[in-house]
């Protein structure tokens, strides 16, 4: 079933696929790997694991999230995926874990023959997507956002509100420099990120999560600030 909802999530190109496949993907993985003793390591179910190992690999590379949150933009947008800020690393494994744990679970209960536990386990499991999947979710609504008026900033995680920085107001978009003393906007995370300078002075909103990060209050006035698009070549591309 979760296999059914990754094939039709790679059919049907769009932010809301791309949280549905990768909310599964690694829940069927790790289901398989831990059936592997009970399997007796045999040829097929080896063949299984590595095929979904494969997949998973492919599946959270960025050129496959850029290709489905940029499915779902309008008009004249070019979107470009955001990092994982570092601080929402482990919530994610978690999260993962937590999944693939009750998913196994009903699954040997249902092969046991113990159809009320499994049923249990399965309300459970229900509850858990219910509960993180919306979350997951607007890990892939984090966009950087090419728009004819300049560039948007849209990431409901680390911002109370879209930042707009029209054309005229950009001064510069370079690699971030060691030194540099710009905001940084993306959470921390992994990578050189990309340092937007603006010509005048922008009021910047930030959620709590990103105001205790940054150890700042949450609104700003910035004229530098730093993100991290998955893929920060393309945007000197556009």
């Amino acid at each position: 079933m979760l296999w059914t909802v990754v094939a039709i999530g790679t059919w049907i190109l769009h932010p809301v696929s791309l949280t549905a496949i990768r909310l599964s993907s690694p829940v069927v993985f790790f289901s398989l790997i831990a059936h592997l003793p009970s399997e007796e390591f045999g040829v097929l179910p080896v063949a299984v694991a590595t095929a979904s190992l494969v997949a998973l690999f492919l599946i959270y590379k960025s050129d496959f999230g850029m290709i489905q949150v940029q499915a779902g933009a309008y008009g004249n947008e070019r979107r470009f995926l955001l990092r994982i800020p570092v601080s929402l690393v482990l919530p994610t494994l978690l999260t993962w874990v937590v999944l693939t744990a009750l998913f196994v679970i009903a699954d040997n209960l249902f092969a046991s023959g113990l159809w009320v536990g499994g049923l249990v386990v399965s309300l459970f499991s229900a509850a858990a997507i219910w509960k993180f999947a919306p979350q997951i979710h607007r890990l892939s609504l984090r966009w950087l956002v090419r728009v004819p008026a300049g560039w948007v900033l849209h990431d409901g995680v680390l911002l109370a509100e879209n930042l707009l920085m029209r054309s005229h107001n950009v001064a510069s978009l370079q690699f971030a420099p060691a030194d540099t003393e710009a905001i940084d906007l993306s959470g921390i995370t992994y990578g050189v990120p990309l340092e937007i300078s603006l010509r005048e002075m922008t009021d910047v909103r930030l959620t709590p999560l990103l105001s205790k990060v940054t150890k700042t209050v949450d609104a700003l006035h910035v004229k530098q600030l730093l993100v991290a698009p998955s893929q920060v070549q393309r945007v000197f591309n556009t």
